[in-house]
Formats: C-alpha cells, sequence, structure tokens
C-alpha cells in the first residue's frame, strides 16, 4: 500500500472516530479542546513565523539535505541537493499545526522543551515565540538543515533556542544530558514505527507528571499507527489526543486513563 493510500485510510479512521465537544467529558481535556484547539485569536508573534515562511517560500538556493527518516520517500534518495522552498512546502510544519503548537506552548508553559527534528526551524520558532523564557534543545540530523535553522532563529532574534546536530541515536542521551526532565518532547524527526518507539521509550525514563509528548505524523503510515497504538496504550500514559496530523499525550497521575480524538 502507498504512503498516500494509507494516509487516506488513516484519515478516513480517524473521521470516523472522532468525537465532538459534547461527547467530551473529562474537564482537562475539554479545557485543552476550549483553550488551544478552538482559540481563535490572531497572535501577533504568527506574525513573526509567516514573514519568515513568505521570505523562505521565495528561496531557490539549494542546501545538501540528509534524511534519516521516513520523509525521504518524497525523494529518490536520503541524500540530495533541494532548494529551501521545496523543503518548506514537503517537510516544515504548516501554518494550521505551527499556530497550534504555539498555543499549546502558550497555555500550559512548559519551561524546558526537547525537540526531535528541527529541519529549518520553523516549529522551533514557534515555541520560543510562544515561551521566550524557556530553554529548547533541539535535535537536527542534516548540517546543512540546522545550520539554516540556526540563520532563522538569529533573524528572529531568537536567544533560548540550542541546536545539536547529529543522528537521533547518537545524541539523544546527550540531549537528555542537557535536559534530564523536560516539560514537553516534540518528536518529529524519524516517522517510522521502531525508532519513534524506541525515542519514546528513551525519553519516557526522564518524564515528570507535568510532562507533555507531541507526535507528529501519527497517521503517516500503518507503522507510525501502531506507533501510536502502542505509546497510548502504554501504562503510564494517562490521557492520549489524536488530532490527526499530531497526537498528544499526558501523564498527570491524577487524570483517568482515556484516549479522545477530536477532529481539528
Amino acid at each position: 500500500m502507498s504512503r498516500q493510500v494509507e494516509a487516506m485510510v488513516g484519515y478516513l479512521k480517524h473521521t470516523v472516530r472522532a468525537q465532538s465537544k459534547y461527547k467530551i467529558h473529562s474537564p482537562f481535556v475539554f479545557g485543552f479542546y476550549q483553550d488551544v484547539l478552538k482559540d481563535e485569536h490572531i497572535y501577533i508573534q504568527y506574525r513573526v513565523v509567516n514573514r519568515l515562511r513568505k521570505e523562505l517560500e521565495t528561496v531557490s538556493r539549494f542546501i545538501k539535505r540528509k534524511d534519516m527518516g521516513a520523509r525521504c520517500k518524497d525523494y529518490p534518495c536520503d541524500q540530495r541537493f533541494v532548494r529551501v522552498k521545496d523543503i518548506i512546502h514537503h517537510s516544515s510544519v504548516n501554518r494550521k499545526n505551527g499556530e497550534f503548537l504555539f498555543r499549546l506552548i502558550r497555555h500550559y508553559k512548559p519551561s524546558s522543551i526537547l525537540e526531535l527534528g528541527t529541519s529549518l526551524g520553523i516549529s522551533t520558532i514557534y515555541f520560543a515565540l510562544a515561551a521566550p523564557d524557556s530553554r529548547i534543545v533541539t535535535i537536527e540530523g542534516c548540517i546543512d538543515s540546522a545550520n539554516l535553522a540556526r540563520e532563522n532563529f538569529d533573524k528572529t532574534g531568537l536567544k533560548n533556542i540550542h541546536v545539536i546536530t547529529g543522528n537521533f541515536e547518537d545524541k539523544l542521551a546527550l540531549a537528555l544530558n542537557e535536559m534530564p526532565s523536560p516539560d514537553l518532547v516534540f518528536f518529529d524527526g524519524n516517522h517510522k514505527k521502531e525508532p519513534t518507539l524506541a525515542y519514546f521509550e528513551k525519553c519516557l525514563q526522564h518524564i515528570h507528571p507535568d510532562t507533555i509528548f507531541v507526535f507528529d505524523d501519527i497517521h503517516w503510515s500503518a507503522g507510525m499507527e501502531d506507533a501510536w497504538n502502542i505509546i497510548r496504550k502504554h501504562p503510564l500514559v494517562k490521557v492520549s489526543i489524536d488530532i490527526y496530523h499530531m497526537g498528544i499525550v499526558f501523564f498527570k497521575e491524577e487524570l483517568s486513563k482515556e484516549d479522545f480524538t477530536i477532529r481539528f
């Protein structure tokens, strides 16, 4: 089955399972729905990202791109020269999901954020704008992408981001050494089942009750759906929320174990 067909099947399953707000009986999850998912306020910080995104969409400069995850299916090989504007279209977080991440960070106010998969730094910038006093560590496997992300952080004047370059397998332990108990972890680097579960288990050793995990592209493929189902059923996970493009898990001990599928 092709990735496109897998994604379509995943979307149809999600649509069938999606719950309306009237079926969200958990006060905690209803707060997430009202204050994060359905917050329609146009925050002034969005302009910073929108300006940068528009600028990058016009850049025909090529960089040597190395993908170590499932996203390399979009291209003929895992290492090739790619235009910056094509990376923005194919690999960077889109505006809708980026603004969701901004609201999530703004609402829960994590002081330490770990990101697996920097790309050109768009999602990282949403994090930093939402929590300017936070500390952000982001890992990127592609040297040219990491360097361009650093340029973008400098353009936007953000000083609270530390970029680590290298394979997640090699660098995740280093990042967790620097940030031994992250408040939020964003998994957006390797859209395959086994690596996603390996990173989840590794980060799970460093959680506290208020830690939040966010997984990108949980319906990317059948393998990612399997990974998501294993993650949400883990005994330490109290609440999972599937908004199709992303899955969010909470570990608060006072919450009942529940899974939610919400249309976004």
